[in-house]
C-alpha cells in the first residue's frame, strides 16, 4: 500500500506540472504518454516472433505517434511539413505493416495488421488530440486538466460507493467489482465536480450547462474506458497491462478511462458547444 501511495503521489505531481506548466510542456508529456502507452498495448497484442517482434512494436508505434510527432514538428520547426517531400513519403506509412508481415511470414499476418489499426483509434488517435489540443490554444491544457479532474472523480466516487452500498452487478465476466450503484454514485458525483469546475475554471469560459453536460460524459465515456481496458485484459488472462507504475501495474491501467475519454470529449466542444478555439478540430465537423 506505501508504494501505490507513493507511486501515485509522484505520477500525478509529474503528470499535473507537465499538463499545466506550458502548452509545449502539455505537447510534449502527451505525446511521450501516446508513445509508452503504445509501446505498452503493442507488447500485449502482437505475435512474439522472436526479434522480429521487436521491429514489429517499434514500427506499430511510430505508425500510430506519427500524427502527434507531426503535430509537434510543426509547432517547433520553422519548415513546414506539409510543403516538405518528406510529407509525401509519410502517405506510403500504412502500407509498412502489411509489407513487414509478408517479410516476417507471420501465421498472424491480418491479426497483427489489425491490432495496429487498433492501437492507433484506441491510444494513439487521443494522444494526438491531446498533444493537438496542448497547442491549440493557450487553455487547451486546462481543459485536458478539468477532464482528468472530472475523470478521476468519477472512479474514485464510483469505486468508494460501489465498494459500501454496490449489490448489483454491470458485467461481472469482465469487471466483477462494477456496479449500478457505484456507477450511478459516480455519475451524479462527475456532474457535480462539472458544476464545481465551472467556478474553479474560469478561464476555460464555458456556461454551467456545458460543464454539467462534461461531467456527463466523462463519467459516461470514462467507465466504458475503465471496462474496455478490462476486457482487454481478461481476454489476454492477465492482471495488469504492463509494470512500470510500482503498486499499479501498467500505464493503461491508468490511463484507461481518460484516454478513452478524450475524443467524446472534442467531439463535444466542436460539434455540440461548436466551441471554436480548437480550431482544427471544429473544422472537421462543420
Amino acid at each position: 500500500m506505501k508504494t501505490r501511495i507513493i507511486t501515485a503521489i509522484i505520477f500525478g505531481i509529474i503528470v499535473a506540472l507537465g499538463t499545466m506548466y506550458s502548452p509545449q510542456s502539455s505537447a510534449i508529456l502527451y505525446c511521450i504518454v501516446g508513445i509508452l502507452l503504445l509501446w505498452e498495448f503493442y507488447g500485449l497484442v502482437l505475435s512474439k516472433d522472436g526479434t522480429a517482434n521487436n521491429f514489429r512494436k517499434i514500427y506499430a508505434v511510430f505508425l500510430s505517434i506519427v500524427p502527434s510527432l507531426v503535430t509537434l514538428y510543426e509547432y517547433f520547426s520553422p519548415y513546414p511539413l506539409w510543403n516538405a517531400v518528406v510529407y509525401q513519403w509519410l502517405m506510403i506509412l500504412p502500407l509498412i505493416p502489411f509489407a513487414f508481415e509478408l517479410a516476417a511470414g507471420s501465421n498472424k499476418a491480418f491479426e497483427n495488421i489489425g491490432f495496429v489499426l487498433v492501437g492507433f483509434l484506441y491510444l494513439g488517435l487521443p494522444a494526438y488530440l491531446l498533444t493537438s489540443m496542448s497547442l491549440q490554444d493557450f487553455t487547451g491544457r486546462y481543459i485536458i486538466m478539468a477532464v482528468m479532474l472530472l475523470v478521476w472523480f468519477n472512479d474514485v466516487f464510483a469505486y468508494f460507493i460501489g465498494k459500501f452500498l454496490g449489490r448489483n452487478k454491470i458485467f461481472p465476466n469482465i469487471s466483477p467489482n462494477k456496479t449500478w450503484e457505484g456507477t450511478i454514485g459516480g455519475f451524479i458525483f462527475a456532474v457535480l465536480w462539472g458544476w464545481v469546475s465551472y467556478f474553479c475554471w474560469p478561464v476555460i469560459k464555458l456556461e454551467l450547462i456545458q460543464w454539467l453536460v462534461l461531467g456527463a460524459i466523462c463519467s459516461v465515456f470514462g467507465i466504458m474506458g475503465d471496462l474496455v481496458a478490462s476486457k482487454l485484459k481478461r481476454s489476454l488472462q492477465i492482471k495488469d497491462t504492463g509494470n512500470i507504475l510500482p503498486g499499479h501495474g501498467g500505464l493503461i491501467d491508468r490511463f484507461d478511462a481518460f484516454i478513452f475519454t478524450i475524443p467524446f470529449v472534442v467531439m463535444t466542444l466542436c460539434y455540440v458547444f461548436e466551441d471554436k478555439r480548437l480550431y482544427y478540430f471544429y473544422l472537421l465537423w462543420h
